[in-house]
């Protein structure tokens, strides 16, 4: 598993949910490596929030792997994981946002499917109540814009991963929450998901 290349936001709806601008190029934000979990086979997988007690939210995400060529191999369904507790304070305070976006367990990945650039439809419930519901053809800067850009200013490595930001409807979660997202493509045949418990 490679390092994540995390878009903010990507999506006009969310943008303005969280009251920030859009720049004229992407921006990025990193994860680590360590900060990635798995699905297993089957799509179930766990959500760490890691300090429960405080503001952790949801994001849906197409996310991009990268082959031995550096092009697009295989994407998933994703979640990063969110501490906005942690994330206002940094913003606030003019600091990194990495507690808040890059602690151990936020990058939530789905199952992997073959890399397809057709449009794609996020969605993401939580208890059963859909949060998140809208197509990656909404994205401001696309996948290939993406790493056009990454190739231009950064030295990218096979494996690594592009989070390509969140459409409108982020929101909280609380320990012992069902967290389930799927990506389907323009014919609703499901191509990525995973189901999740907050822990």
């Amino acid at each position: 598993m490679g390092l994540g290349w995390c878009c903010f936001r990507n999506y006009l709806g969310h943008a303005k949910e969280i009251g920030g601008d859009i720049s004229e190029y992407p921006r990025f934000f990193l994860k680590p490596a360590s900060a990635h979990v798995e699905a297993a086979a089957d799509g179930t997988n766990i959500i760490e929030m890691l300090r429960p007690d405080e503001h952790i939210d949801h994001e849906v995400e197409l996310v991009v792997r990268l082959g031995a060529d550096l092009k697009p191999e295989a994407m998933c369904v994703g979640c990063d994981t969110t501490n906005r507790t942690r994330q206002t304070l940094a913003k606030g305070k003019g600091w990194p946002w990495t507690e808040g976006k890059a602690f151990k367990g936020s990058g939530v990945l789905g199952t992997w499917a073959q890399w397809d650039d057709s449009p794609m439809r996020l969605s993401l419930s939580v208890n059963s109540e859909i949060r998140q519901d809208d197509s990656t053809e909404l994205m401001i800067h696309s996948v290939s814009q993406l790493l056009e850009h990454l190739h231009k200013w950064y030295d990218l490595t096979p494996g690594d991963l592009i989070w390509t930001g969140t459409p409108k409807g982020v929101g909280p979660m609380k320990a012992g929450d069902l967290v389930e997202a799927r990506m389907t493509n323009s014919d609703g045949e499901k191509i990525s998901r995973f189901s999740a418990v907050c822990q």
